[in-house]
């Protein structure tokens, strides 16, 4: 599939449809709006963002060797599967019993870093004894149901593991809640709603009670949606669920987007505030795990015009792994699209739009810009074909493209050639005039 031709598709339909109904009689404000429309008012250029390439840890495989988990899970995740490193640092974490927040980007394996050690956990302490030892909260069903398919895949490849799990939502058939209410899993998948509705309703009274005894994690995915009352009202069910267990629990929360602002360290602050706000658990700065990334191209970023030419000029690399990595518009995407610099470490880039970094490219190099985006293109393509390992390609970019339903046109109350136009809706074009 050609992404970027399916994107100019969409875009011109939606144009169309757009255009079809729009019809204006006063001249001047009638041109205004069509020139709004050809600019991308409603259809602003696509944003392109590549995922970075995560530093590597050991194979689970290896792990079991070492002792540092168990050879069941291991087997129940796969055994050739090799851990970034900061989901070997939760691992780590988890293992010596205390509380973290993993604020890593998209894509990156956040639900192993509670996971592998929540699995690992449960084959150590008497998984004969169907108890709840983890329950994992999550802010939407879709989340759930992914998370429930994606369990059952592992176990498909471990049907006599020890390790049950299962989903306790308001979507559920009267049977299967009876089920779960007879024999509860060691892992619960579930949101906030039905565990405010686990403390308080007499049905579940029996679940509750083996849903506490044995609890040992308390998982919260995408910490960044509880905010404002939501988030004093989920924090207040946190600290009533630990209440009503009893003992210590652990806690862990994941989020993709927390904070952007400040250094390093102060990020980190900022996000284990939240966290010891959020579970009324201190979480430690230091217990706040972030990505931490690396190159994959193995040449330089070209740096004078000269070179970047030359990258421009050569023959697009072909779909392997040596081609794309050897480069040097290779390593000149990477480094529009993918990564940045900040204190030493390799960030993720802020997303830039395919537009700007074309015309970038055409202004750096004098290069027509049509040769520049043909480039860019294939480069991308040939990135996201060559695969560093199973589904992981070189090159694993997203174009997002936002589309707006419209607005209405503001004016200022003065002459019809003399009128301030907007799309802006607003009270005021400046101190003394008023939009309508």
């Amino acid at each position: 599939m050609d992404v970027f031709r399916l994107r100019d598709s969409v875009v011109d339909e939606y144009r169309q449809y757009v255009e079809s109904f729009v019809r204006v009689l006063d001249p001047r404000i009638n041109q205004f709006v069509r020139e709004q429309l050809e600019a991308g008012e409603l259809w602003p250029d696509a944003v392109l963002q590549l995922n970075p390439a995560f530093v590597m840890d050991k194979t689970l495989a290896v792990l079991a060797d070492e002792g540092i988990i168990t050879r069941e899970t291991a087997h129940f995740f796969g055994q050739n599967i090799q851990l970034y490193r900061h989901q070997r640092e939760a691992l780590d974490i988890a293992q010596r019993g205390e509380p973290y927040v993993v604020t890593t980007g998209t894509g990156s394996g956040k639900s192993l870093t509670y996971l592998v050690p929540i699995h690992d956990f449960i084959v150590r302490t008497q998984p004969q004894n169907h108890s709840v030892r983890a329950i994992i909260v999550y802010p939407m069903n879709a989340l759930i149901n992914s998370q429930l398919d994606t369990l059952k895949s592992y176990a498909s490849g471990f049907p006599e593991s020890p390790v049950r799990f299962d989903r306790y939502t308001g979507q559920e058939r009267e049977e299967d809640r009876a089920r779960i209410l007879a024999d509860p899993p060691h892992i619960l998948l579930t949101n906030y709603v039905m565990l405010e509705y686990l403390l308080v309703r007499p049905t579940e009274r029996s679940l509750l009670a083996t849903a506490t005894r044995d609890l040992r994690f308390l998982v919260m995915d995408e910490l960044h949606f509880y905010r404002g009352r939501q988030g004093a009202d989920v924090a207040m069910l946190l600290r009533r669920v630990q209440q009503r267990a009893g003992h210590d629990l652990q806690v862990v929360g994941t989020s993709a987007t927390m904070t952007t602002q400040g250094t390093r360290d102060e990020r980190r602050l900022a996000v284990a505030d939240v966290g010891t706000r959020l579970f009324g658990v201190t979480v430690p700065a230091s217990n706040v795990i972030d990505e931490t990334l690396q190159r994959v191209a193995r040449v330089s970023v070209p740096t004078n015009q000269h070179e970047l030419r030359q990258a421009v000029e050569a023959e697009p690399p072909a779909p392997t792994i040596e081609a794309v990595t050897n480069h040097p518009l290779s390593a000149w995407v990477e480094e529009a699209f993918g990564l940045a610099t900040e204190e030493g470490r390799l960030v993720r880039r802020e997303p830039e739009t395919f537009a700007n970094a074309v015309a970038r490219l055409a202004r750096e190099t004098g290069i027509d810009i049509n040769l520049c985006t043909q480039r860019l293109r294939a480069v991308l393509d040939a990135g996201n074909l060559a695969y560093l390992l199973p589904a992981q390609p070189i090159f694993a970019f997203r174009l997002h493209q936002f589309l707006s339903s419209g607005s209405s046109v503001y004016a200022t109350l003065e002459p019809p050639d003399a009128r301030h136009l907007t799309m802006e809706g607003q009270y005021k074009a400046d101190e003394e005039r008023v939009l309508f």
